[in-house]
């Protein structure tokens, strides 16, 4: 498993595009736990119009749910949103 929460925000847009090229051809399940803007992948499967004010939490590049900085909530998605 990989998971990261609020760090490819410091690395360049070419490393993180880099990192998620890497992390894809892992055998692994990849958690990420981003704000908004810092993996256009994951942002591009967000339902048009969403208030998107914390961090989106995703599963192999699939959002599933919004977060606050440090864990001091989470709202699911709908399945059918994404």
């Amino acid at each position: 498993m990989v998971f990261h929460s609020a760090v490819l925000n410091y690395l360049p847009a070419d490393r993180r595009e880099e990192f998620e090229r890497i992390v894809r051809d892992l055998d692994a399940v990849w958690v990420s736990n981003e704000g908004l803007g810092v993996l256009p992948a994951v942002d591009a499967k967000l339902p048009p119009g969403l208030d998107v004010r914390g961090f989106i939490l995703a599963r192999d590049g699939v959002p599933l749910a919004l977060t606050e900085p440090h864990g001091r909530s989470i709202d699911g998605l709908a399945p059918d949103a994404v």
